[in-house]
């Protein structure tokens, strides 16, 4: 009996830990005006909040570690730096300040880095949006070759024709999803 009331207290307490390190809250660190700007971007093509992102981004302690052991290497830049709040859980931020202390390293620094692994998922979206970029280009070509097939159909078989017809309600429905790809 004693040992079953033990467990529970023993269990409560876990959770209870558990869950005071899941709770959130505000960190202010210095950053770059780039890392603020490539938080942003990276959120908005994810479609996520910047602070799930952020926190997501440091949650990690090996990747902490193994971002930590490389800045050793290099040198931080000196760049202006701006106050930024995020709300992060209580776990993450215990998690940096630990790995800060640990490899005596600011822990805006060791934000920055975790904020830099982004960097290549950026670029790739970037990529991918001017290659959109010259696609829509070409659909727009295709259609006006298309409204130049119609204007042709007119002037061979008139507005009436059945294959004239088809080929409007073709170039119209294309008109319409061009747009939206533009969208």
């Amino acid at each position: 009996m004693d040992s079953d009331k033990s467990r529970d207290t023993v269990t409560l307490k876990l959770n209870s830990e558990q869950l005071k390190g899941k709770q959130s809250v505000r960190a202010t660190f210095r950053l770059s005006d780039q890392m603020i700007d490539l938080l942003r971007v990276a959120a908005t093509h994810l479609g996520v909040k910047q602070k799930s992102l952020i926190d997501e981004l440091v949650q990690n302690r090996d990747t902490l570690d193994q971002l930590a052991n490389k800045a050793q290497e290099v040198k931080q830049e000196a760049a202006n730096r701006r106050q930024k709040t995020f709300v992060l859980s209580r776990n993450a931020l215990e998690l940096l300040d630990g790995i800060s202390d640990k490899h005596t390293l600011s822990r805006d620094y060791l934000v920055e880095l975790c904020i830099s692994r982004l960097i290549p998922f950026v670029n790739s979206e970037q990529e991918k949006h001017n290659q959109r970029r010259a696609l829509i280009n070409e659909v727009e070509q295709y259609l006006a070759d298309g409204r130049k097939l119609l204007n042709k159909a007119d002037q061979r078989l008139g507005r009436d024709d059945r294959f004239r017809i088809k080929l409007e309600r073709i170039i119209n429905y294309t008109e319409q999803h061009v747009s939206e790809l533009k969208k």
